[in-house]
């Protein structure tokens, strides 16, 4: 049997919802669950309503307090659901077991209110059931403990844990274990060499302790009234026995992450044991002192265990590298006060964007999981210039809980589905900025006319060149961004019967003369740049999910950010730094800068700037750090200057969209 449902009403930071619903219901799978999510974004109290109801093997203390109950509230419930029993669960568990058409289940639930005694005096009373919904009863102690989970709390002191002592737990899990049972030979030859070692101790002593101080206790009594000094083996239990021994790796100074790795170890022995009742391991930040590879390794294991054991593991967990490291399908995201799992079937999703995350979401990108909004760029550029927009702006991308995450160019569709759900009733409104390029060179970039469309009369023009009578519609459907483009589609649609005619040399001869011929026919063609910006506009939001839930995509128009900053006010700075990045000389710089200076038209200049930024092959890495530098260094005099362009506005927009919108302020 696993846990496949928890159900909370009132419980913390869970409220109730206005139907009377829970305020959060987390569905889990078998094997291994890792919940991740911002601080205090309630995953400790849903592993606390686990063990509450439950009770766990270490038979911690779990009393309901006051500060348990949502604000406001004085009555809380919490639910657990268990599904696929074994028949010797289902013939244990009978009595409390809801009956369904093709299985049964097990639910169970704990309720708790605030009351106040004869006394005046506010107190707690909690019940804890099970059954099926409305008939449920009362379930015996005995019965629970079957339920019990093995917990592992965070920050946990597994040295201390490990040593001997009356709360030693390496001592409560030896004498639980089925080797020693109540009358089992082991546990008897434990006892009986404990009882020989102490006999040898006594006569080891005899010599020169016993004999000693017997010389002195003869002093001290009268001679009719002798008495001599004995040690006697006290008879102790198997507990006690057990409470002495001290468990660790052989070594003296082992360290926190290894003590860890040991006590996992030590929990998990016992709750692989269990026959009756579920095998659940509760572990808070896994990741507690146990460094990144060491991290990859336990997660391995846990992930194979699962497989192999039927053990069901549920975790918390702020590492970014566990995140990237296991199953996507394992991840359950609590965010906004819900869960959110990542399992397929729930989210837009494909198959194979699983399989590619599988492959590239590595820590760097898995940090996604713990921020409250998340920006996706595709490239190093927007990644070392985004935090320093924001900072300028007064939108600092840390203080929002706010992640980059730096994707390339062909991998957007991939990530940016991720928090985007199926059910329209389970909307997780996570959000997210998607900063890409409409990578559209101006029509200034061109020497020639660009841009243009095919008119039926010089598609006619255009068949007869090729010997073709009848024309196809095809070719006045598109638009051509450069002639080279129509040559090349017109090549395709007629260029069959000179192919099919006419050998090789001579058919290349015929194509270069149809291309001379076609270029005057379309000099004078009218402009569709506008029209061919707003159709691929529309292309690109559309594939990365504009405007679904809280998905947003903002482009640089028209052609990258660095293009758009070139066209902006900031032009002067990021010539500066450009030229400073290329040129060692300050009179090529200058010299660079007179001739961009003298061009009249701002469109063309950043043309030509972004063009020397390719054509000279500058890191646009580290124009992108030198620029942020010159940002931040600046930020008080740029700041308005900033906001108030026009072509900027689209990453200002997408930075304050992931930051609580317009208004927001820190």
């Amino acid at each position: 049997m696993y846990l496949h449902s928890l159900k909370l009403w009132n419980w913390r930071k869970f409220s109730e919802c206005n139907d009377s619903g829970p305020g959060i219901e987390i569905e889990f799978q078998e094997g291994l669950n890792i919940l991740v999510g911002e601080n205090d974004s309630g995953k400790t109290a849903i592993i606390d309503a686990i063990k509450i109801v439950l009770g766990t093997n270490s038979h911690d203390l779990n009393w309901v307090t006051e500060q348990d109950f949502y604000e406001g509230s004085n009555s809380l419930k919490i639910e657990c659901i268990f599904h696929k029993l074994s028949e010797k669960e289902e013939a244990y568990f009978y009595e409390w077991l809801t009956i369904k058409s093709h299985s049964t289940e097990l639910r169970v639930t704990m309720e708790a209110e605030v009351y106040e005694d004869i006394n005046g005096q506010k107190k707690i009373k909690k019940s804890l059931k099970a059954g099926p919904e409305n008939l449920e009863i009362g379930m015996e102690d005995t019965v629970r403990q079957l339920l019990s989970v093995t917990y592992l709390k965070p920050l946990r002191d597994a040295s201390a844990e490990l040593s001997p002592g009356k709360r030693s737990r390496i001592a409560q899990v030896v004498k639980s274990l089925k080797d020693f049972a109540d009358d089992s030979p082991e546990k008897e030859l434990i006892v009986d060499s404990f009882s020989n070692a102490f006999d040898e101790l006594k006569r080891i002593l005899n010599g020169p302790v016993l004999s000693k101080i017997g010389v002195t206790i003869d002093e001290f009594f009268e001679d009719n009234n002798k008495k001599g000094p004995e040690i006697r083996n006290r008879e102790m239990s198997f507990s006690e026995i057990l409470r002495k021994l001290e468990l660790n790796l052989g070594e003296l100074g082992t360290g926190l992450g290894s003590s860890n790795l040991l006590f996992m170890a030590v929990e998990l022995l016992l709750l692989s044991e269990t026959e009756i009742g579920p095998k659940i391991a509760l572990i808070e930040e896994i990741e507690a002192h146990i460094h990144p590879q060491a991290q990859l390794r336990v997660i391995k294991h846990f992930e194979k265990n699962a497989n192999d054991t039927g053990m069901q593991y549920i975790f918390t967990s702020h590492s970014p590298v566990l995140a990237a490291s296991v199953e996507l399908e394992s991840i359950i995201v609590i965010y906004n006060q819900k869960a959110f799992p990542m399992k397929k079937g729930l989210t837009r999703l494909q198959d194979d964007d699983y399989e590619f995350l599988q492959r590239f979401l590595d820590a760097t990108k898995a940090n996604l999981f713990f921020a409250r909004g998340v920006i996706f760029v595709e490239g190093d550029a927007e990644n070392l210039l985004l935090p320093a927009i924001a900072e300028v702006i007064d939108r600092p991308l840390y203080k929002y809980g706010v992640s980059i995450v730096n994707v390339g160019a062909l991998a957007f569709k991939r990530y940016s589905s991720i928090f985007l759900r199926l059910d329209e009733n389970s909307k997780m409104n996570f959000p997210v900025s998607i900063i890409t390029d409409l990578d559209l060179k101006p029509e200034n970039y061109y020497e020639e006319f660009s841009y243009f469309k095919i008119e039926s009369k010089t598609n006619e023009k255009i068949a007869e060149l090729y010997g073709v009578e009848e024309t196809d519609n095809d070719l006045e459907l598109d638009i051509f961004i450069q002639p080279k483009d129509l040559i090349s589609k017109s090549k395709t649609i007629y260029g069959k019967k000179i192919k099919r005619e006419k050998n090789k040399d001579d058919a290349k001869t015929k194509y270069r003369e149809i291309c001379m011929e076609i270029k005057p026919l379309i000099e004078s063609s009218e402009s569709y740049f506008e029209e061919y910006k707003v159709d691929r506009e529309s292309k690109i939001k559309q594939k990365y999910f504009d405007s679904i839930e809280q998905t947003k995509v903002f482009i640089s128009e028209p052609w990258t950010l660095e293009h758009s900053i070139a066209s902006s006010g900031l032009n002067e700075e990021f010539e500066d730094v450009l030229l400073e990045c290329h040129f060692a000389d300050q009179a090529n710089r200058q010299e660079q800068k007179e001739e961009w200076k003298a061009l009249d038209n701002q469109d063309f200049r950043a043309t030509q700037v972004y063009t020397f930024l390719i054509d000279k092959q500058v890191s646009k890495a580290i124009v992108a750090q030198k620029f942020a530098k010159l940002l931040i260094d600046h930020k008080e005099t740029l700041k308005d200057k900033l906001i108030a362009d026009r072509t900027l506005q689209h990453i200002v927009d997408a930075i304050k969209h992931v930051t609580g919108g317009e208004d927001c302020a820190v």
